[in-house]
């Protein structure tokens, strides 16, 4: 159960950092920006959003001089604005305090950064902090709002989460979705609900949670892989996940991330009970036939959930795909899994057993890289070779069964 709860927290922790802002705020996606009521303006060009805010996108960061994470967010901030200097303008404001953050350390801090902080600087008078985070003191910092050019929040989080360059990049080329981003600050809302309710053992309406999640957001990858997680090690129902999966391939086949976020996940179930070979073999094949053009490690999940059901022949044809079309720095883990102990081994035994544990790193590698920023456990190196085939009526796969 323990393990569980960390698997569950781990899936969510991103979310999570997020949804501390978000429970406790009042402005949401969608919501007008209020004026910056500014008691003086430390580094740049004082700011009138009125005037503005239809030439430019606006960043309004809160952050304080004695706030480890929002030292952390200043060069981040910084490489934003010179990357996207003329069409965003980024404010950090800072509202003084009881805990050594008054004035002239705002100043004197500004003034030491230097080149460091080359982005406009506000001293609040606290009208600001108080209209965009609340009158609550349980929002933390720093917390940023992006504010696009009708006026309204587009996107709100930490200025340390990888997300804000992505949301800056693509309103700069207007190819930004803020309702896909409501969707998402809704579910970040319910994941960190979620996870204080796995903390707590819930596990039923833990489940119902994410499958609720799904619903709304049908490739969340948090929820896909708590969602597998759970149903062995928290609800322990293996068959619940099998049937979730069938319904979930059925309804969103066309949806290319969800089904290849939901082969990866399958596949990377480590205990051969609750495996549903042919299900993650169902999603993988739904990824591979929606993508115009399918991508190396959509076709090499493709072809292990061949594998896993004993078609050999299938897998090895598009694994070699998947070499011939992987990008440089994944060509050759994709080669060692084809060559080096898998599916090659199974062609030829002899060799898979000095080649085994080739085979096993390579394939975590691949799982790992898709989920490095995710915080998600490592798979690759705690798995035995037994992990990675299970029996099927292919008779040179038994053999590899056999001599694992």
């Amino acid at each position: 159960m323990k393990r569980a709860a960390a698997l569950f927290i781990a899936a969510s922790i991103l979310v999570c950092a997020i949804t501390a802002s978000v429970v406790a705020q009042i402005l949401t996606i969608g919501d007008p920006a209020p004026p910056l009521s500014v008691a003086e303006w430390v580094r740049g060009r004082p700011v009138d959003l009125a005037k503005d805010v239809e030439k430019r996108f606006h960043v309004v960061e809160f952050w304080a001089t004695w706030c480890p994470p929002c030292k952390e967010s200043i060069p981040l901030l910084t490489q934003y604005q010179k990357r996207y200097g003329k069409d965003v303008v980024i404010i950090g404001v800072s509202q003084p305090d009881l805990r050594g953050n008054t004035p002239s350390a705002i100043r004197r801090f500004v003034e030491e950064q230097g080149p460091k902080m080359e982005y406009t600087v506000a001293i609040d008078t606290g009208r600001t902090t108080e209209t965009y985070m609340g009158s609550g003191a349980a929002v933390g910092i720093p917390h940023a709002f992006v504010i696009g050019k009708e006026g309204k929040i587009v996107w709100q989080g930490s200025p340390l989460d990888p997300a804000l360059d992505d949301v800056l990049a693509q309103l700069v080329a207007g190819t930004y979705d803020v309702q896909a981003a409501k969707t998402q600050e809704k579910v970040a809302k319910r994941m960190g609900e979620l996870n204080m309710m796995a903390q707590l053992g819930q596990w039923q309406a833990v489940w119902d949670g994410l499958i609720s999640i799904l619903k709304i957001d049908p490739a969340n990858q948090n929820a896909i892989e708590a969602l597998v997680s759970i149903s062995g090690e928290g609800l322990n129902d293996p068959q619940a996940l099998c049937t979730w999966v069938d319904s979930h391939v059925a309804g969103n086949g066309s949806n290319v991330k969800a089904m290849q976020r939901l082969a990866k996940a399958l596949l990377s179930i480590s205990d051969l009970r609750r495996r549903c070979p042919d299900l993650a073999l169902k999603a993988a094949k739904a990824a591979y036939a929606a993508s115009p053009n399918p991508d190396a490690l959509t076709i090499a999940a493709y072809a292990r959930a061949n594998y896993e059901i004993g078609k050999l022949d299938r897998a090895i044809d598009l694994q070699e795909d998947a070499v011939a079309g992987a990008r440089d720095e994944d060509r050759e883990e994709i080669r060692d899994v084809l060559e080096q102990g898998m599916y090659m081994a199974c062609v030829d035994p002899a060799s898979a057993q000095a080649n085994r544990v080739t085979a096993i790193a390579g394939f975590g590698r691949l799982v790992d890289r898709s989920r490095r920023r995710k915080n998600m456990p490592h798979v690759g190196a705690e798995r035995s070779s037994s992990e990675f085939c299970r029996p099927s009526d292919h008779a040179l796969c038994r053999l590899h069964w056999a001599l694992r």
